[in-house]
């Protein structure tokens, strides 16, 4: 489904299960995955801005995953991109991917997400 279709997986935070399911989803599609764990061995670690990072990274990919720190950043890298990106956390509490996954459970156990 998504052979020839490339991910960049930008995690400016250290994550496991988060960072695994999107990359898992997409070689399970077809896709293929660049992961950039670890921003310290990155450009970012030598002062690249978030949308400077973020533009480079769409010319080789055609989505971005990004996971980072500070509240908006990835309202912030959607402005800068021209390719979609996916929100994999960004700040305090701000983790939509395991919001779908806690209501999907809710509805595999009780079958409904009614009240």
């Amino acid at each position: 489904m998504l052979k020839g279709h490339v991910l960049a997986n930008l995690f400016y935070e250290p994550s496991t299960r988060t960072s695994s399911s999107f990359i898992a989803a997409m070689v399970r599609l077809g896709g293929s995955v660049i992961p950039i764990h670890g921003v310290q061995y990155s450009s970012v670690s030598k002062g690249e801005s978030l949308p400077d990072t973020v533009r480079t990274l769409e010319c080789y990919a055609d989505v971005i995953v990004l996971r980072h720190p500070e509240v908006g950043a990835s309202e912030v890298a959607a402005r800068y991109a021209s390719k979609p990106v996916i929100s994999a956390g960004d700040g305090v509490g701000e983790h939509p991917t395991q919001g779908l996954l806690d209501i999907y459970t809710i509805y595999t156990e009780l079958g409904t997400i009614d009240g």
